[in-house]
C-alpha cells in the first residue's frame, strides 16, 4: 500500500508518500515559518522514522524552510536528490539570502554540510527547452547504484528514472527544466531599485555593508529593500522549479493498482481516476513556458494527480495541463495570503475541464491523501 499525502502546511509546500518500505518527501517550506508548520511536519513522521528520499524543488524560502525542522527531528535523511544550479545563479541566490537570513545560504552554498555526511547528495542536471522528453525506453538505475563523477559528487540527468528496489515497478523521475529567462524578473527589480546586478551574479561575498555603501542607505533601509523585493517576488526568484513525477513505468495491468482518495472536503467522486495512479509534483513550475504533458511523455497516460504550482497563481497555470479531463488537482495556499491565492480564473478552468480542485491550507482537517493498493 501507498499513501500520499498533501499535509496542511499553509503558504508553502509539504508533500510525502509512504511506500511499504519507503519514506518519499517532495519539499518541506512554509512562507510564515509558523510553530503549526513545526507541528505538522513533526506529526508526519516520527523519531524513529528515516526518510528515503527529499527532492527539492527549488530554493524559494516557501518550499525548503522546514528542512530544518524534518531533519532534526527524523532519525535520518538518507538521500536528498536537489537541482544542479549553475554558479551564476548560485552566487546570486547566496547574495540575497545572505541578507534574507536563515540557514538556506547553507543549503544552498554547502549542502553537504548542512544534511550531514550521512546523507547522499544527487545533484539534477538541467534540461533546456521543451524538446527533451522523457524517453520511453529509459531504464531505471536503483538510487543505491549511482555513482560519485569527476566532480567527487553523484549527477544524474533530467528525466532519469530512479529506482529503489529492484523488485519495485515504482520509480520516481526529477526533471530540471532551465530556461534562459530565470531570475529576469529578480534582476529586472533589483536594478529597478539601484542594486549592481554585476556583482550579485558574479561576486559570492557582495555582503550587505557594500550593498547599502552602494546605495547610500543604511543597513536597515538595504534589508528592508531587499526584503520587499522577495516578498514581492516570491515563487519566482528561482524559476527552474523540478518537477517529479512519481508512479509505475511500464505498461502494466492497471489492475494492479487501486487508487482511493480521501479528503475532508471531497465530493467530486466521479472525478477520480483509480486507473491513473501517477502523481506529478510541479512545485512553483511556470506551466506557460513548461509543457510537462509534452516532457513527461508516454508517462502522462499514467498520471491521475497533478499538483497545481506556484499556490494556484494564474501567472503560472495554463489549462491545457487540465485539457484531458478527470484529474485531481491539490493546491497548497493559506488561507490569509497577502497574494490573492488561489486564482478564481484557475479554479473555474480546473472545474470545467471535470478535474477536482482540493484546497491544502494551515487548518489540519484539510489534509488530501491518496491510498493506492498493489494487488
Amino acid at each position: 500500500m501507498i499513501q500520499r499525502i498533501f499535509h496542511p502546511i499553509g503558504q508553502g509546500a509539504f508533500y510525502s508518500e509512504r511506500h511499504k518500505k519507503f519514506n518519499i518527501v517532495y519539499d518541506c517550506g512554509n512562507w510564515k515559518d509558523t510553530k503549526l508548520a513545526d507541528k505538522v511536519v513533526k506529526q508526519a513522521f516520527s523519531e524513529d522514522d528515516e526518510v528515503d528520499v527529499l527532492f527539492i524543488s527549488h530554493f524559494d524560502f516557501d518550499h525548503v524552510s522546514k528542512i530544518s525542522t524534518l531533519k532534526n527531528h527524523v532519525k535520518l535523511i538518507k538521500n536528498v536528490v536537489l537541482p544542479l544550479l549553475h554558479q551564476e545563479e548560485k552566487i546570486l541566490l547566496s547574495n540575497v539570502y545572505r541578507v534574507l537570513g536563515g540557514d538556506i545560504l547553507t543549503m544552498i552554498n554547502n549542502p553537504q554540510d548542512y544534511f550531514g555526511n550521512e546523507t547522499r547528495l544527487i545533484f539534477v542536471s538541467p534540461s533546456e527547452g521543451n524538446g527533451n522528453v522523457i524517453n520511453e525506453n529509459i531504464e531505471p538505475q536503483n538510487i543505491n547504484d549511482l555513482n560519485i563523477n569527476d566532480n567527487n559528487r553523484i549527477e544524474i540527468l533530467g528525466g532519469q528514472a530512479i529506482s529503489l528496489s529492484n523488485d519495485y515497478d515504482w520509480v520516481f523521475i526529477p526533471y530540471n527544466f532551465e530556461y534562459k529567462k530565470r531570475n529576469l524578473k529578480l534582476i529586472k527589480e533589483l536594478r529597478n531599485e539601484g542594486f549592481d546586478c554585476n556583482k550579485l551574479t558574479s561576486n559570492p561575498n557582495y555582503a550587505l555593508d557594500e550593498i547599502i555603501h552602494d546605495l547610500r542607505l543604511t543597513k536597515k533601509q538595504g534589508g528592508k529593500k531587499i526584503n520587499a523585493i522577495y516578498d514581492k517576488l516570491s515563487g519566482r526568484i528561482n524559476q527552474n522549479s523540478m518537477i517529479l513525477y512519481s508512479g509505475p513505468l511500464r505498461n502494466q495491468d492497471y489492475h494492479k493498482y487501486c487508487l482511493q482518495r480521501n479528503c475532508y472536503d471531497w465530493h467530486y467522486h466521479k472525478c477520480c481516476s483509480f486507473d491513473k495512479v501517477g502523481c506529478v509534483y510541479t512545485g512553483d513550475t511556470d506551466l506557460k513556458v513548461v509543457n510537462i504533458k509534452t516532457v513527461l511523455n508516454y508517462l502522462w497516460d499514467k498520471v491521475g494527480t497533478i499538483q497545481i504550482p506556484h499556490h494556484g497563481d494564474i501567472n503560472s497555470f495554463d489549462n491545457q495541463v487540465v485539457s484531458s479531463g478527470n484529474y485531481c488537482c491539490p493546491i497548497s495556499l493559506g488561507t490569509n495570503n497577502s497574494y490573492g491565492h488561489p486564482s478564481t480564473k484557475v479554479i473555474g478552468e480546473i472545474m470545467k475541464n471535470c478535474c477536482c480542485p482540493v484546497l491544502v491550507t494551515e487548518k489540519l482537517d484539510s489534509s488530501h491523501v491518496e491510498i493506492i493498493e498493489i494487488r
